[in-house]
């Protein structure tokens, strides 16, 4: 059991629930094709995702036990560059995929620290033959052609034989994801704070349309803050 347990508020009200148990008896079956997509974020009770650009400001213990949780159920993690790089990203026990367009992060971060897991950087051609040998050791450079399209890196993990992700953010990838619908399952921790500002949203891009709507599965509480999980329901 976690060192933070969590009450169910919705739809089965229970005092103590282990969250790793909770997110491992949920069902994630991948669609043909590609891996089932998670998107794992948090925001502030008025919509900012970030204190001083980073979100662990805004979480506590309780968060912190969802968001390890979560991760071990995921089979890899898709993240933007800016974020990896903010967030400073270290390896992870299972592969850390970044999109970045223009091959942008320093191979000198904290990344790229352990050559046996390597990252995997999914970029342009031009990127590419221009970046890639900064890179050459210490991750795998993914040349995807002229751009990134959401569903070609969910393709190739998929080749890969994983079989569920976690979506990390930032905005601009998470906006692009949910266009593509692309977003299975939403993990959203909302914190009590109100931050004020003019950060970013959770998603930024074209906007989706009044059927693009997810499913209230469960709510949980825990350090003042509300773990939501939404499954997008495509039954319309």
């Amino acid at each position: 059991m976690t060192d933070t347990p969590l009450d169910e508020l919705w739809p089965q009200p229970t005092n103590g629930v282990d969250i790793g148990a909770r997110l491992a008896g949920d069902d994630r079956t991948p669609p043909e094709g590609r891996p089932w997509v998670t998107m794992v974020m948090i925001s502030s009770l008025d919509g900012g995702i970030a204190i001083d650009g980073v979100s662990g400001g805004l979480g506590g213990p309780a968060d912190h036990a969802r968001f390890v949780a979560a991760r071990r159920q995921m089979e890899a993690i898709v993240v933007g560059a800016r974020t990896a790089a903010v967030e400073n990203y270290r390896p992870a026990t299972v592969p850390i995929a970044v999109v970045t367009g223009s091959l942008s992060p320093d191979p000198d971060a904290r990344l790229f620290s352990d050559p046996e897991r390597p990252p995997l950087l999914y970029t342009t051609t031009q990127a590419a033959q221009d970046r890639g040998p900064r890179f050459d050791g210490i991750a795998e450079v993914i040349d995807l052609g002229d751009s990134l399209e959401p569903l070609a890196v969910l393709a190739d993990l998929r080749r890969r034989g994983r079989l569920t992700v976690a979506l990390e953010g930032g905005p601009t990838l998470n906006g692009q994801f949910l266009a593509a619908d692309l977003v299975d399952e939403i993990l959203l921790s909302v914190s009590p704070l109100a931050v004020g500002g003019t950060g970013s949203r959770l998603a930024s891009g074209p906007p989706l349309g009044p059927d693009h709507r997810f499913r209230l599965d469960r709510v949980l509480r825990g350090d003042d803050l509300l773990f939501v999980r939404y499954v997008r329901d495509r039954s319309a």
